[in-house]
């Protein structure tokens, strides 16, 4: 399964904490009744300003919650999240971005910007 992470500003209550704890919920209850495991999540920020008034099924937010959420899912699950996510009213953005495909493809190797020859190279002139 692939690795997808989810980039997520959802409405914000000011009463209680109950919106973002129950869209929590439900993304990952529809990841793991699917076979797919929740990898991590994050919040990134509780009733923050938005860089500009957003719309969404005709209201104007201006501060929201934020949080990402890293899990494995397939790609026919990745779209039914999808439209979760569309027809949910305490949703305001979202992006989903495939991290990898493959657990090797997590950690690639990083090219060297020096390569060696060229190191041993100006340790000799000097």
């Amino acid at each position: 399964m692939p690795l997808y992470e989810l980039f997520c500003i959802a409405v914000h209550n000011t009463e209680s904490s109950v919106n973002l704890r129950s869209v929590i919920n439900s993304l990952s209850n529809q990841i793991h009744s699917t076979g797919g495991v929740v990898r991590d999540l994050k919040k990134l920020g509780i009733n923050l300003t938005l860089p500009q008034r957003m719309r969404r099924m005709r209201q104007y937010h201006s501060r929201g919650d934020h949080f990402t959420m890293t899990f494995d899912t397939s790609p026919i699950v990745l779209k039914r999240l999808d439209e979760t996510l569309r027809r949910d009213p305490s949703i305001i953005r979202w992006t989903l971005l495939k991290r990898a495909s493959k657990v090797k493809d997590l950690n690639k190797p990083l090219n060297p910007s020096i390569e060696f020859a060229e190191i041993e190279s100006l340790s000799q002139k000097f």
